[in-house]
């Protein structure tokens, strides 16, 4: 399974890409520590936490997804969601992330989350 990050998403993602930060590929189905509330509805809803590189998330998110960045980490179980090859791009008209498989857009709005603030607030 990979995960290629277009130029133009790793432009918005390039303040994150650094040694002291782990991105985290979030299926938000409201499991995990720092899900609040997770997506009744029928289609999946992913966002990027961003964590401090020294925080365990070992528990919750122990599966792992290469990607054009490096590895990011995810829910075991939701590999279940994802194809062999995925895609994160920007959409230029809305400025947005989408995820996409190579047969369907698996998510139009993912969400970059820096958790990083909200523990340090």
């Amino acid at each position: 399974m990979f995960l290629t990050i277009t130029d133009a998403a790793k432009e918005k993602l390039a303040k994150y890409l650094v040694a002291d930060k782990q991105i985290i590929l979030d299926l938000d189905d409201g499991v995990g520590k720092f899900s609040k509330v997770g997506s009744c509805a029928l289609n999946l809803s992913y966002r990027l936490l961003i964590v401090d590189a020294a925080e365990d998330i070992s528990e919750d998110y122990s599966g792992t997804l290469d990607s054009t960045v490096g590895t990011l980490h995810i829910k075991p179980y939701s590999t279940q969601y994802l194809d062999e090859d995925m895609r994160l791009d920007v959409n230029p008209r809305l400025n947005t992330l989408g995820l996409f498989s190579e047969s369907e857009q698996m998510d139009p709005n993912v969400n970059i989350v820096d958790i990083t603030k909200e523990i340090n607030a």
